[in-house]
């Protein structure tokens, strides 16, 4: 959704920090990623074999949000026939079995028993609700939690798994996850060709004049959320450098250091967003997670350095574990602006 006048005239404090909250930026990246998993829905309805899309990046990167925005645009209806759900969101509970994650299905399903029953019986009920509920896809989020602490041996039976619900219903699935989620499929090569689509999210970087640019429009479009009565221009002078400098150009960080900031002003009766809140919010929000024990927000921008990217989590074992190298690719910044509910 393009940019939008709201009256905030009424709004609470929190209203305005949650509206905020709501606001996505769909960056081309970001767009690119939904209109695959519209194609990978779409194409399972004339092909007789479902196929599936990794999508991965570290935690931060906006996973779980274009989750919930898809899941959004296919809201659920009740007719005569019983409840309709187009697209299935779950995420794979921590610890995680196959049990679990099919009794997590059934939950966000809305089966009144969805932890009865063995494994083989939670599995053929999965199956026959998704038929019945006509599921065109489905979103499975926290991948990475089947491998992080298992044995091969498990990541086979959890491929097997998988195969068997694709083979069953014929609804095709997006999974979700760390870098390392894709390891799972590489114990079945037939599960392994099905999800061949595979997309990672990145962190914005600064090296370059083009990912500068990037990082730039990207915060244009994000100050536009803001409800203040002027501009906090968080795009211009050397503004920008200071936020990458303070978030390594992780969604996340970037969000929360913003909405921080724009609570304590909103509770200040503040104009716009300044570097003293910024400041402020850094010590609240980022600070304690090792991002730097330099305030950005309070020394001169000239003595600032570009920091070194994030550190990939990685496993503590299994299948999963490794050294994986992350290359650098950041989505541009030209992109539109929406407001929806995610956390």
């Amino acid at each position: 959704m393009e940019e939008e006048n709201v009256d905030y005239s009424g709004m609470s404090i929190e209203e305005k920090v949650k509206h905020f909250e709501d606001t996505v930026v769909q960056s081309p990246l970001f767009t690119e990623i939904l209109k695959r998993i519209d194609e990978c829905r779409l194409r399972a309805k004339y092909t007789t074999e479902p196929r599936g899309i990794i999508v991965t990046g570290d935690t931060g990167y906006g996973k779980t949000t274009i989750g919930r925005f898809y899941e959004k645009d296919y809201p659920r209806a009740v007719g005569d026939d019983g409840t309709i759900i187009p697209v299935l969101l779950s995420s794979v509970p921590s610890p995680a079995t196959i049990k679990g994650m099919g009794s997590s299905l059934l939950r966000d399903m809305g089966d009144p028993l969805w932890d009865r029953g063995t494994t083989g019986n939670i599995t053929g009920r999965l199956c026959n609700f998704i038929k019945k509920c006509k599921v065109e896809l489905i979103i499975l989020d926290e991948f990475q939690d089947l491998i992080d602490k298992d044995t091969e041996k498990v990541l086979r039976s959890c491929a097997d798994w998988l195969k068997h619900i694709l083979n069953d219903t014929g609804v095709p699935m997006v999974l979700m996850g760390m870098p390392w989620a894709a390891d799972i499929l590489n114990v079945n090569s037939q599960l392994e060709r099905r999800f061949s689509t595979r997309m990672a999210l990145k962190a914005f970087g600064w090296s370059t004049e083009e990912q500068q640019n990037e990082f730039t429009g990207f915060l244009i479009m994000l100050e536009k959320g803001l409800l203040f009565p002027a501009p906090s221009t968080l795009y211009s002078g050397e503004m920008p450098f200071r936020l990458f400098c303070a978030t390594r150009g992780v969604v996340s960080n970037i969000k929360n250091l913003i909405s921080k900031a724009a609570e304590r002003g909103f509770e200040r009766g503040s104009g716009c967003i300044t570097i003293d809140l910024l400041a402020l919010a850094y010590d609240e929000e980022l600070a304690h997670d090792g991002l730097g024990k330099i305030n950005p927000f309070r020394v001169d921008a000239e003595t600032l350095t570009i920091p070194p990217d994030p550190a990939p989590k990685e496993p503590t074992r299994g299948v999963g574990a490794g050294n994986r190298g992350r290359r650098k690719s950041n989505a541009k910044a030209n992109g539109k602006i929406s407001t929806h509910l995610h956390k």
